[in-house]
């Protein structure tokens, strides 16, 4: 049986390893950034309705189209040398041996994917502050926005850059649609980062990000030209678009993924992808890369 302790100390080296690594406070500013970019003026239109707003809007982060590059783009830079190959690596190699060394950054991508959401989550309740409740219902600002959005915009002079979806509002309750998009931005991001570190580990460095990049165009390209010329068959074949929560089939249509076709391949995929990066890791030969994490 292998050491957990020696595959957890491969991941805490990574999260430690955050603290010097300036693309991490760079990827922090752009969550902010765009975390304000989102919910700002939401203050701004609960002071003029004279109501709070609830906690409940990360089920919308994702409904603009944009953020898909964004998100993608984004996750990319956070694992874009995955799977992390520094100088530190051979020491650490020749210690603990190669399968927990890799075992323990795959685990790193599963937590550090939950760390990373766990942030965009965090910021869009920081955001609302000061006009913020904390309820168990949605709240009338939010149904307030989802029933006359251009009117609330014309009246108030505020930039809504999300769209609370009335009828997702009427289908699930606030901690349903949050546990739910928390979930599905988390494997999502795990996704990413586990296909980044397989093919970078199983054809080269920099295929990974290219693969990640594709996916990303995918989804972009889903939201706007995709559904036109090809139907909307094509987010089936667009895991980004599953993070939010607006683009999966909640009447069993067919047209679009379900939650739970979108829950099982992205399980399936994780579990095949980080498969592959340990078993071609573990038999491939051993490169010292200096580069930075």
């Amino acid at each position: 049986m292998h050491n957990l302790k020696e595959i957890m100390l491969c991941s805490k080296i990574n999260f430690k390893k955050w603290i010097i690594t300036p693309r991490m406070y760079a990827i922090l500013a752009i969550i902010i950034i765009f975390g304000y970019y989102t919910f700002s003026d939401i203050p701004k239109i609960a002071a003029y309705l004279e109501v709070n707003a609830t906690p409940w809007v990360f089920p919308f982060f994702m409904t603009h189209p944009t953020m898909f590059i964004i998100f993608g783009s984004l996750t990319t830079m956070l694992y874009c040398n995955a799977p992390f190959e520094d100088g530190h690596m051979p020491f650490l190699v020749i210690r603990i041996g190669r399968y927990d060394w890799i075992i323990g950054q795959v685990l790193y991508i599963y937590l550090s994917s939950f760390v990373y959401t766990s942030c965009f989550f965090l910021i869009s309740i920081l955001m609302l502050l000061p006009r913020i409740e904390f309820t168990t219902d949605w709240g009338q600002l939010l149904y307030a926005i989802s029933k006359s959005p251009s009117e609330i915009m014309e009246q108030t002079g505020a930039a809504l850059n999300f769209m609370p979806y009335e009828e997702l509002l009427d289908i699930l309750t606030p901690i349903q649609a949050t546990i739910l998009s928390f979930t599905m931005f988390w494997l999502v991001t795990a996704f990413i980062g586990v296909l980044i570190c397989c093919f970078n580990i199983l054809i080269g460095e920099m295929v990974g990000i290219i693969a990640a990049g594709i996916f990303t165009g995918i989804a972009y390209f889903s939201a706007f030209l995709g559904t036109i010329s090809l139907g909307k068959w094509i987010y089936y074949l667009s895991p980004i678009s599953w993070s939010s929560i607006s683009y999966l089939d909640w009447h069993g249509t067919g047209s679009i993924p379900s939650p739970t076709y979108a829950i099982i391949c992205l399980l399936i995929a994780i579990a095949l992808l980080s498969i592959v990066s340990v078993v071609v890791f573990c038999k491939r030969d051993l490169e010292i890369y200096k580069g930075e994490f």
